[in-house]
């Protein structure tokens, strides 16, 4: 049988999961170039544009609705059945937490981000997965945000003035965070090299691989993400423990690292060309030097691609030719499992004798220069200091737990709780890590639901009746390397909130579940069952359309809104009562309203909005600062500075507030117009525009 018709039968008989595999490819590319999906709720002046967002959400949750009716027999192990219902039951509490969240709106958008991941994880989980396919699938998560990745190098070096890939001379194209674009390259360069380290691949596609690996890891550098760097020992640390073959893993990655290593001088001058000379975000001469160092970087990386695509060649061939045997194999594993131990001692007993001895000194001194956030870079680049204002989102995150253990505080609701209790200058919406967005946001019920869904997880996938035969055991293993990325490195960053590392990671997780546990699956197409699935499926997917459709309609009202409201105020003001109407419990809307009425000096219709606000969020504090300057306006000195006080409680850290407090029984007080020109030009200093 010629390899055209040995393919043509296996896309007859096991292609099935690549259809919705391909549609999600298609969802995670646009979002990948529309900045990740993590932005919901549009604000003035921001161009932020969240249909691509909206529209993937619907795509996926009717994609798992499609695939849950349409399958006439689902087979699901047991242990991949509780994974769905853990992160359902986390789901259902996500949204039971919009009942006590004092921000209801933010708790019913996060809620909606809950219910796209557990989507994307229920297909995958209930697709009829073999190891052909999930290669496939894992193969064009590859080409997808590899192909993502050779955009983003080219434009590096082709755009006159590159500036706008920038922040603080560091990569943030095309999520715009650069952590989670380091992240992301990271999941495609480690699922590269685990296919790339396949003796049966098509060398071409071998080769590819890795070279692709090389051009992400290059471009993880450029945006000097020192969570990355940190995380790297981890999670190659669980990859060489879940894949087989851990000598060929290691080896192969060998050659990428070794490519981003050669380029790494070049790409570090991007920042410290910049950065050293103290040059601003404003400085017109920034594009200049960003173009030429950009230029440079792209030269250095494609003549170590180019040399790396040649020993990659050369590596394939003769790795197609050199067949050791299987007791060979065991023991070079073995001897490499020693070698990493002899490696850990090694360095273990190196860094003794840097210390002299005084490990716990410093120790202690590495922490404290992690956790003083003045503690900045000093050379040419990021990846040398430790300096870090987490450890106070860190701090927070747990002190709002310890007031709410049980159940949280809501959903997506951390921004106002750190502007009440920051010791610093940051105005953070989310923790910083996965593990205390649980804890902060759903309680400790929220984190035993998550845990069991992780938990669940690995089993159904390390431990299925398939994980015993090793090509299966290889696949369930790559599928479940973007998970592992992102709960590693996801630890101390805010990773959920980017809905193209999530989904993947997540979805391919569901794929390791139902591929380890194929053999161990339990039927479920008897006609009673059929009827039972189908209809609990056709509640849930209504429900869940519902509410994206909701969270999708309202925010393009409001994007119609902060689109037209400069020359269209009347109209402006109608799609936000549209919005209102589909979320009459979200604050934000009000917030907007009130903010286009002080613009065009409607101070009767700005005070009703900031009142409105106040009355469905009381723990935002813009709305009390702008009534209070409201009042002092009218000359009503008593209520505010009742307002100001609150505002100032809500956030005492507000210089601003501060200021207008003050000020709020003399005879000058703060006037709206002041304070609006002072918080442009914050916001212009801090961001560049």
């Amino acid at each position: 049988m010629s390899r055209i018709e040995t393919l043509s039968r296996r896309v007859r008989e096991e292609g099935l999961p690549l259809i919705p595999a391909g549609l999600l490819m298609a969802v995670i590319i646009v979002w990948a170039f529309t900045g990740g999906g993590y932005e919901a709720r549009p604000v003035l002046d921001s161009g932020y544009d969240p249909n691509p967002w909206y529209l993937g959400a619907l795509v996926l949750v009717g994609l798992w609705c499609a695939t849950a009716l349409g399958l006439a027999r689902i087979r699901i192990s047991r242990w991949a059945a509780v994974a769905c219902a853990a992160l359902t039951a986390y789901t259902a509490w996500s949204f039971l937490s919009i009942l006590w969240a004092h921000d209801q709106g933010a708790a019913f958008l996060g809620s909606v981000r809950a219910l796209v991941y557990l989507a994307a994880f229920a297909t995958f989980a209930i697709l009829p997965w073999s190891r052909w396919s999930v290669r496939v699938a894992l193969a064009g998560l590859v080409c997808g945000l590899g192909a993502v990745a050779l955009v983003t190098a080219i434009r590096l070096a082709a755009l006159p003035n590159p500036s706008g890939l920038y922040l603080d001379a560091r990569l943030v194209y095309p999520l715009g965070y650069y952590n989670a674009d380091a992240a992301m390259f990271m999941m495609t360069a480690l699922v590269a090299v685990a296919l790339a380290c396949r003796r049966g691949g098509a060398p071409v596609l071998r080769v590819t691989g890795l070279v692709l690996a090389a051009v992400c890891l290059q471009l993880a550098v450029l945006g000097q993400s020192r969570g990355w760097l940190f995380t790297i020992p981890l999670v190659l640390a669980i990859a060489l423990l879940i894949v087989p073959d851990r000598l060929r893993l290691l080896l192969f990655a060998l050659g990428p690292a070794v490519a981003a290593a050669a380029a790494a001088p070049a790409l570090f001058q991007v920042y410290g060309k910049t950065t050293v000379g103290g040059l601003t975000p404003t400085e017109p001469r920034l594009g200049q030097i960003l173009h030429r160092q950009g230029v440079h970087a792209a030269h250095a990386m494609l003549i170590a691609d180019i040399a790396l695509a040649l020993l990659a060649a050369l590596a394939v061939a003769l790795d197609r030719r050199v067949l050791p045997s299987p007791m060979t194999k065991r023991r070079l594993d073995r001897a490499l499992a020693t070698l990493a131990v002899a490696v850990a001692l090694a360095g273990v007993a190196v860094g003794l004798v840097a210390v002299h001895g005084h490990v716990v000194g410093r120790v202690e001194h590495a922490w404290n220069s992690f956790a003083n956030a003045n503690t900045g870079p000093s050379g040419s680049s990021r990846f040398t200091a430790l300096g870090s204002q987490r450890v106070d989102f860190w701090r927070v995150a747990l002190h709002e737990w310890d007031a709410h253990p049980l159940a949280g505080i809501g959903q997506d609701n951390f921004a106002a709780s750190y502007l009440q209790h920051r010791h610093t200058e940051e105005e953070p919406r989310w923790a910083h890590s996965l593990e205390l967005r649980l804890l902060v946001h759903t309680g400790l019920i929220g984190v035993l639901l998550f845990v069991l869904f992780v938990t669940a997880v690995g089993i159904a996938a390390l431990r299925g009746g398939g994980a015993r035969r090793r090509p299966v055991r290889f696949a369930v293993a790559v599928a479940l390397l973007p998970f592992v990325v992102w709960l590693v490195h996801g630890s101390i960053d805010w990773f959920w909130e980017f809905p193209a590392l999530s989904v993947p990671a997540l979805a391919f997780a569901g794929a390791a579940t139902a591929l380890g546990g194929e053999a161990a699956a339990a039927a479920m197409g008897s006609r009673r069952l059929r009827v039972v699935r189908l209809s609990v499926t056709a509640v849930l997917g209504v429900g869940a359309l519902a509410a994206v459709a909701i969270a999708y309609a309202s925010a393009h009202e409001i994007q119609r809104a902060v689109t037209i409201w400069r020359e269209r105020p009347a109209q402006a003001y109608a799609e936000l009562r549209s919005a209102s109407n589909l979320m009459p419990f979200d604050a934000q809307i009000y917030l907007l309203d009130g903010s286009i009425a002080l613009d065009y000096g409607e101070a009767g219709a700005a005070r009703h909005y900031f009142e409105q606000a106040e009355r469905h969020d009381g723990e935002e504090w813009l709305a009390p600062f702008v009534l209070g300057l409201l009042a002092g306006e009218r000359g009503d000195r008593a209520q505010s500075k009742t307002q100001l006080r609150r505002a100032s409680r809500l956030n005492p850290g507000e210089q601003i507030v501060a200021q207008a407090f003050a000020r709020a029984g003399s005879r000058h007080p703060l006037t709206i117009e002041q304070a609006q020109r002072m918080l442009s030009s914050r916001v212009q200093t801090r961001f560049g525009r």
